[in-house]
């Protein structure tokens, strides 16, 4: 999910780099110092725990299968269907918990075709079997349902189901649920940390309207003016992002030649956008080979990639990913809603965090991998100057890794999107290193693809190959709200006849070390702060820039440095 809602309005394009019009003046005086005041959380509630904690009721059994089922009204806007979950025990269990929002209805719940008691607790589902489930068994349980489901306030970022009709006044439907979750309109374990290793997902809708979902379709059959569209996903899914889209679409394809095999890409588009569509989607090849090159093979080869134009702006849903940015380049160079969203299918749909408290490893690798876009079309420049712009909405109002175990992750908050990508970016200023940093990136995505990663797993990559341990860089980036300081001073010594730039960091641990490059007229100097008091002659040259490389620091000129 990318949220956009004020960055491409700062952009525009002059000498091939990316600079502010109207916001240059804050772009260059920015210092990115801490606020004074921090976010305030909500109060977390029993509800919020159900939902967000792998408790002993969740933990309790794996799901490696889901067979999704939807029958969808339009008129009065319900669903009704069924699941059947195939899940295996991991110890003994007489009580289990499954999701689904309190304003849907659960008819019945059977395992062996027997019907089995279940209670709520908010959205919370409670299962009773009443049969003995030991260690190790598999099971089967169906679960009927039907309801309204919620409709999104402000999707994707506020999820739900959005009823709208194209231009033809045709239905046009699709959802978005990252935040809320998959429970908002199917029942499921609702847990970020159990992807089901596969799923079938099923979808009835008046015939003459086409359906789209994650995976492969497999087919489809017409009965009574009905049709029901059949799709397969062979690799683990997040639940969150199983999904469908509804609608009359055209549909144009091309062949995809991956690191390891060829499949296609698929577009499928409202009809007026056709033609539009075919010339502005030839940009996706280009980026999907790039992750590749980066970061390994495209993941879902079996399953293919494809743009589906929806209702809303964007999300990520497993080859499936949502489009509606309205056919627009980036100041006429790329999209980026398919650059942003594509990346997830590295990051988030295959390495994916267990807790939206890690959800920086979605979204600031995301986000970061925009800027490694820019830097390979467009070249160093132009990515300092990306992520320059980006810099400029970091708030520093909490740390980038939030609470746990209460599903928690504000969309408004910018920092885990840019503050992310920006520690990414100054990790590797710091290493002074590409060839290690990039191996890290790839070494850490290939550990975790298709499992969980949580950032102490990446810290660990880190301190692997490097041999050195950087807890303190993370500590201070992801898990601690306030910027480092840099102190300086630029001082005329009237007895030597030098220039002489005095600087130190102030709001950092005592082993925070990263380096900083300056300019001045005569070339580039990297010096390595500490907190104390350091100095470099400059003979009579004068200071262009300090921080050349961009990396995420505060920088405060000042008269406060004692000079000795």
């Amino acid at each position: 999910m990318f949220n956009s809602n004020k960055i491409g309005k700062c952009f525009f394009l002059s000498s091939s780099l990316v600079i502010l019009s109207a916001c240059s003046i804050l772009i260059l005086n920015k210092s990115h110092s801490t606020p004074k005041h921090p976010y305030k959380f909500p109060t977390f509630s029993l509800a919020d725990t159900l939902r967000g904690e792998n408790n002993k009721y969740l933990n309790c059994y794996d799901v490696y299968f889901y067979d999704l089922n939807v029958d969808f009204n339009f008129n009065t806007r319900e669903i009704a269907g069924y699941v059947d979950f195939y899940f295996k025990s991991l110890r003994k269990i007489d009580t289990l918990q499954i999701d689904l929002y309190k304003n849907m209805i659960i008819d019945s719940i059977l395992i062996d075709k027997m019907k089995i008691k279940f209670y709520r607790k908010f959205d919370a589902v409670f299962v009773q079997p009443g049969i003995p489930i030991n260690e190790t068994q598999k099971i089967k349980m169906s679960v009927y349902y039907h309801g309204k489901p919620k409709i999104a306030a402000n999707p994707p970022w506020e999820g739900g189901f959005v009823w709208s009709k194209d231009n033809n006044n045709q239905p046009w439907i699709a959802v978005s649920c990252e935040v809320e979750g998959a429970s908002l309109w199917w029942p499921t374990k609702d847990v970020l940390s159990d992807k089901p290793d596969s799923m079938k997902l099923s979808f009835t809708v008046p015939s003459g309207l086409n359906c789209i979902s994650n995976g492969k379709r497999t087919d489809s059959t017409t009965i009574n003016n009905k049709t029901t569209y059949r799709w397969k996903v062979s690799y683990p899914i997040n639940t969150y992002c199983a999904t469908f889209y509804i609608g009359n679409f055209a549909h144009f394809s091309e062949l995809y030649k991956s690191l390891d095999s060829s499949f296609n890409l698929d577009f499928y588009v409202l009809p007026k956008n056709l033609q539009l569509a075919r010339e502005h989607f030839k940009q996706t090849a280009g980026m999907l080979h790039f992750y590749e090159s980066v970061y390994g093979p495209y993941p879902w080869t079996r399953d293919g990639y494809k743009l589906i134009e929806s209702p809303y702006e964007g999300m990520e849903n497993q080859t499936a990913i949502a489009y509606g940015n309205g056919y627009k380049n980036l100041v006429n160079l790329f999209d980026q809603i398919i650059l942003h969203e594509s990346a997830h299918e590295w990051w988030g749909n295959s390495v994916t965090v267990p807790d939206f408290a890690e959800v920086w490893l979605h979204e600031g690798f995301a986000t970061y991998s925009e800027a490694l876009y820019t830097e390979h079309e467009y070249g160093h420049e132009f990515y300092l100057k990306f992520l320059e712009v980006y810099a400029m909405f970091i708030t520093n109002k909490k740390p980038v890794v939030g609470p746990h175990n209460v599903n928690f992750w504000d969309y408004k908050d910018n920092d885990v999107y840019m503050k992310g990508a920006l520690a990414l970016h100054t990790l590797r200023n710091t290493l002074e290193n590409d060839s290690l940093f990039f191996d890290i990136i790839k070494s850490f995505y290939n550990k975790y693809k298709y499992k969980n990663a949580v950032t102490q797993n990446f810290i660990d990559m880190v301190n692997f190959k490097t041999g050195k341990d950087y807890s303190w860089f993370f500590k201070q980036y992801l898990y601690n709200r306030v910027s480092p300081e840099l102190l300086w001073k630029f001082y005329y010594n009237s007895v030597t006849k030098q220039n002489e730039l005095y600087y130190k960091w102030s709001n950092v641990s005592a082993d925070f070390s990263i380096p900083i490059k300056i300019k001045t007229d005569s070339g580039l100097t990297t010096i390595y702060p500490t907190m104390q008091l350091q100095k470099i002659n400059m003979d009579k040259g004068k200071l262009i820039k300090i921080n050349v490389e961009g990396s995420y620091i505060a920088l405060k000129r000042t008269g406060k440095i004692v000079i000795k």
